[in-house]
């Protein structure tokens, strides 16, 4: 029985090659694009997972109140690792974790690197495993360091490193390799090359509590309880803190799953920005939109097609087949033809992994044999995708009346045709919807890279700042590299996009003693308005014809001035970091991404902390004056290689993740609209092949081609209108959740929607008037002469 069945369904498959192949290339297209994106959202939740002991490590965070509003921060301060380990017998281990750039170097080879430090035990909380090197040893000697596998083959090549003696020239200092450890997985919330000894990187704060530079992980017992700590933790801040910590500021240290960190965290001083979770609901939704789209075409191509097969189905309830027989039949051809696009579908997947790869900017690799959850996922779309698509055809054709079905008597009824216009109509909603996220993601793009931010980030240069001798060197930099008539102006900042800014409490004249307001600030010099052309709105500049704006005066931003409650800051006292007065007021300006609204911030001077020398160049030499740059710095730094960056192009990298987003959105409303039109070509051939009589006889009796084309195509638009009808809502819904995530953002305009109705519009007419154009033209000689 099941041989019979199948040389049927290859029978089929083979008389009716045009159905066969839409079909087949739109369930492969689709499942191909389902498969690419499974593997990203595998990817996605798979991160951090492949510690042994994920599921004992947890991140603690730190928790407070300022002005009413509970804040948390993923920095924590050096004291609490040891303390925690101290106070709750459950922690069976702890780790913290410090980073900072340095320029490395080894012989003649340096190089600017972002190096991490962690305690000796960080291997026996996470997997780190070591291909050369003790993990119990690798850390505890002073001035000890292990490096990736990358590290060793970029600075030592086939030699082995163990032993060989790294010097960090702003410390200078020499650190013993001691190990190598395998290069980080991508699918972890955190990377580095380096991790050397944290003792020697942050003992000066190892009873610092007011200062949390460092990230804290701890390791837990198997019976480990959430609430039983929360219980105790009032008493250990009390403790550690003081009663000020405690009932003041309410300070406390919460816990975070270290599995759940890179979808569910995006906390202040994250190591690494992490993703939303949401992102990973809207691609799994791509997906099964996308597989929705290739099954409503077989069914609806199957539905149409039904006449074929009716006679097949009388003629077998005649010799005594029965329904259930007959479904089964219907349902195998279904499956068998999900499992050839699946072959097709697999060979499309590993021709375009690369793409998509480059697009999501990840590693992803398929195996078909090694992934343990790919084998059941594949099996899944096969029966989802074959009993979809299968299972109303199989169902209808099999209650056709046997003694209709052989004389060819029967009609599809209402219900047929209208599941059909509603088929269609569902590709083609799901189609315009894809249409309107793409545009308004694109509007979004747009309006964040043409905003005014406050600030000029066009044709200024950042250069980091790792070697002290610049602060040094710093005013002799910037006078040689103003002789340059390219250059127009030169800073010293702290500031970077996307970088943390300073945040801490402050003081200001007439402030209540029970208050604890905390405000961001900028380190910056004297040049620092005129290089990002902030404008002044009252008061002066920095200056250098005043000693004490040097660690002594502030200039605020409109936003602190609101949030103090001042009309005019001016001459009024103020203190971060060190005692000073309010000599100016500049415009808000965008520090920060557009997801976030523009906070308080404060501008000070204090040379210590510059970061990065930023100079304003002229457009029209770029090039050359690059060179020239790099040919100062070299004569002035030789130990620090010339590394720079465009302030545009940082800012542009804050929303690389929607950017993402945007691009894979577009790729995948193609083949939606790519998978709606095949569905789209076979129902108006089949409607041509259909109404073959018609059309002759319209001909013989004058109908023109144009007549004839609006004929075909006229039933087809209106299905499109009502597709416009329910995606309009449903999209302005989505949309605007997502516009929700940027405090500033673009309006969703009725053009975005009139737009999508002309897009799909003109891609159905094309699609059907292709068909209705062939038909047209057809010599009704040919097509009478049955008759």
């Amino acid at each position: 029985m099941f041989k019979s069945y199948l040389k049927i369904a290859f029978r089929n498959i083979k008389r009716h090659k045009g159905f066969s192949f839409i079909n087949i290339t739109g369930l492969a297209i689709g499942i191909a694009a389902c498969l690419l994106l499974f593997l990203w959202v595998q990817d996605e939740l798979s991160y951090d997972r492949y510690h042994e002991n994920a599921g004992e490590i947890y991140r603690v965070l730190l928790q407070y109140e300022d002005e009413g509003q509970l804040r948390q921060s993923a920095a924590t301060s050096a004291p609490l690792a040891p303390a925690l380990l101290n106070e709750f017998p459950e922690i069976l281990n702890s780790v913290r974790f410090g980073r900072n750039g340095f320029v490395v170097s080894y012989q003649n080879k340096r190089f600017i690197e972002e190096v991490f430090f962690a305690d000796p035990q960080v291997f026996d909380i996470f997997t780190f495993p070591l291909i050369k090197g003790d993990s119990k040893t690798a850390l505890i000697e002073p001035y000890s360091i292990v490096i990736s596998e990358k590290m060793c083959q970029k600075y030592f090549g086939d030699d082995d490193p163990i032993g060989k003696i790294l010097t960090f020239d702003e410390w200078k200092r020499d650190f013993k390799i001691t190990g190598i450890f395998r290069n980080i997985p991508q699918n972890s919330h955190f990377r580095f090359d380096f991790l050397g000894s944290f003792r020697d990187y942050a003992s000066r704060h190892f009873d610092q509590w007011g200062i949390s530079n460092y990230w804290t992980y701890i390791l837990v017992s198997e019976d480990f309880s959430i609430a039983g700590y929360r219980e105790k933790l009032p008493q250990f801040v009390e403790k550690y803190r003081g009663k000020e910590s405690r009932y003041v500021y309410k300070t406390t240290f919460p816990l975070q799953p270290l599995t759940r960190i890179h979808l569910h965290s995006s906390l202040r001083n994250e190591i690494e920005s992490n993703r939303d979770i949401s992102t990973v609901y809207i691609f799994s939704a791509i997906a099964l939109f996308i597989l929705l789209i290739a099954c409503l075409n077989y069914v609806n191509l199957s539905t149409s097609k039904y006449v074929n097969r009716a006679r097949e189905v009388g003629v077998r309830k005649v010799v005594g087949a029965s329904r259930s027989q007959l479904i089964k039949q219907f349902l195998g051809e279904s499956i068998l033809l999900s499992f050839i696009a699946l072959l097709f579908a697999a060979v499309l997947t590993e021709l375009f992994l690369p793409l998509f790869n480059s697009l999501a900017r990840k590693e992803l690799t398929i195996n078909f044999f090694d992934n343990l959850f790919l084998t059941p996922v594949l099996v899944s779309i096969i029966l989802f995708v074959g009993l979809a698509s299968g299972i109303f055809p199989a169902f209808f054709i099999s209650a056709l009346q046997p003694v209709k079905a052989i004389k060819g008597l029967h009609k599809a009824s209402s219900e047929v045709y209208l599941l059909r216009r509603a088929l269609v109509v569902s590709q083609f909603a799901i189609s315009i919807i894809f249409i309107i996220g793409t545009i308004i993601i694109s509007n979004q793009l747009n309006y964040i890279r043409n905003k005014k931010l406050g600030l000029d980030k066009e044709h200024v240069v950042g250069i980091p700042i790792y070697d002290k001798d610049v602060l040094k060197k710093l005013e002799t930099i910037k006078t040689e590299f103003l002789q340059n008539p390219n250059i127009l102006s030169v800073s010293a900042s702290d500031y970077f996009p996307g970088k943390v800014n300073m945040y801490q409490n402050y003081w200001y004249e007439g402030m209540s003693s029970d208050m604890n307001p905390m405000i961001r600030w900028i380190v910056a010099d004297h040049d620092f308005l005129e290089t990002f052309r902030i404008e002044l709105v009252a008061g002066r500049n920095f200056s250098k014809d005043f000693q004490s704006d040097v660690e002594g005066a502030y200039i605020l931003n409109e936003s602190a001035l609101k949030e103090i409650g001042w009309e005019s800051a001016l001459g009024k006292e103020f203190e971060i970091v060190h005692k000073g007065t309010v000599i100016g007021v500049v415009k808000d300006f965008h520090f920060k991404p557009l997801h976030h609204k523009i906070e308080p911030v404060a501008l000070c001077i204090y040379p210590k902390l510059f970061q990065y020398i930023y100079v304003r160049i002229n457009p029209e030499s770029i090039s050359r004056t690059l060179d020239f740059l790099k040919n100062k710095w070299q004569e002035f730094i030789p130990r620090q290689s010339f590394e720079y960056s465009f302030l545009d192009e940082a800012f542009d990298s804050l929303y690389k993740s929607e950017m993402r987003l945007g691009r894979m959105l577009g790729i995948v409303t193609s083949l939606a609209i790519f998978i709606a039109c095949l569905g789209l070509y076979g129902l108006a051939a089949f409607s041509a092949e259909q109404r073959t009589k018609e059309i002759g006889i319209r001909k013989v009796l004058g109908a023109s081609v144009s007549g004839i084309i609006l004929l075909l195509s006229k039933e087809f638009t209106k299905w499109v209108l009502v597709a416009n009808i329910i995606a309009w809502p449903i999209a302005y819904y989505a949309m605007s959740r997502w516009l929700q995530n940027f405090a500033y953002r673009t309006n969703i305009a009725l053009w975005v929607f009139l737009s999508a109705a002309v897009i799909a519009f003109v891609i159905a007419l094309l699609t059907v008037g292709y068909q209705a154009f062939k038909a047209a033209l057809t010599n009704p000689v040919e097509t009478l002469r049955y008759e």
